[in-house]
Parts: C-alpha cells; structure tokens; sequence
C-alpha cells in the first residue's frame, strides 16, 4: 500500500523486515514515539499489506510514516528527486536478502569493473538476468549468503544448465562497489 522505496526506509531503520503482525505492533510503537502521535499496529498491517484493505491511507498517516523514513512529510517523500526507476534508499552496505520479495532484481557492482543483475528465487537463491564482464553467466543460479559492500562477492554455489560448479568468488582482489535494489 506504500511505495517501494518508502517501505524499505522504513524497514532499514527499524533494523528488520516487516513481515507478521508482532512486526507491525513493534514498529506502530516505534513510530509513535518518534513522531509523538498515535498509530496502530492495524494501520501499519495495512500499509505493509499484512491486511488487505480497500480504501488508501490518510494523508495524515502518510505523513508519520514519511517523517519515521526520514522525511519532512509525505509530499518530500513522494517529491524526492532522488526518487525515480533506479532508485534505492542510499547506500545500502549489506543486503538483507531475507527482506527481499520473490522476483526482486538486486543489481551488484564489483571491482574491477563488473556488474550482474540476479532475482531472487527464495531461499538465497538468485537467477543472474544481467552480466557484463563476469565469469557468470545469464541462467546461472547463485546461492548467496550475503552481499556486503567493499567485501568480495562470494556466491557459495554456482549452478549453471543443472550442474553445480561451487563456490565462486567475485573481486578477489578487490569488492562489491555498490549494491542495489530494482523495481
């Protein structure tokens, strides 16, 4: 119910997805206190799209929420010039693979001078989709533990046409650049 880029500014400051209702309770509480007005764990299950709703949410808890992502308000957030098609909420240092969404394309930028695109399948599992100068191939599957800005890319299995070819390691001698996520 709120955008993307919205929804994972929120979760890297709460420190963890927003997945099941404990997590709502948890950060309504959160938001409360940092913005000093009231909101329930039933609007954030609605804003996150834990409950199904038919109707939008209110301008005013937009706004909250918007101010908790680090915004003066909803208009800033939605008006952001950072925000467009690339967009990602900054820097992001060390992916948290358990807070993507099927399908999610994470582009990965390692020295020296490479660069893939790979959805996620679920259970560390990624799809390459994009490789440019890169030992990986379009198809393969990477079982991935963690992607960590200015550490080496480090696939913990490579899979490639139903064959398993190990453990492979990206910018050995240098490291991931920039990591980010597309919509």
């Amino acid at each position: 119910m709120i955008p993307e880029f919205l929804r994972i500014r929120i979760e890297m400051r709460f420190g963890k997805p927003i997945r099941y209702a404990k997590d709502c309770e948890a950060l309504a509480s959160e938001v409360s206190k940092f913005c000093n007005e009231k909101i329930s764990a039933t609007t954030i299950m609605r804003l996150f799209s834990i409950l199904k709703s038919k109707t939008k949410p209110r301008l005013f808890t937009l706004d909250l929420v918007s101010q908790y992502a680090g915004f003066d308000s909803w208009e800033a957030a939605v008006n952001n010039s950072d925000l467009n098609e690339d967009y990602h909420a900054g820097q992001i240092d060390k992916l948290a693979i358990n807070s993507l969404h099927l399908n999610q394309i994470v582009k990965i930028k390692y020295s020296p001078n490479r660069l893939l695109k790979i959805k996620y399948l679920g259970s560390l599992d990624f799809e390459t989709t994009m490789v440019k100068n890169s030992k990986l191939h379009v198809g393969d599957i990477l079982t991935i533990l963690c992607i960590q800005h200015n550490f080496p890319f480090i696939c913990e299995n490579v899979t490639r046409q139903g064959k398993e070819l190990g453990k492979y390691i990206g910018g050995k001698a240098g490291k991931v650049l920039d990591i980010s996520i597309e919509w």
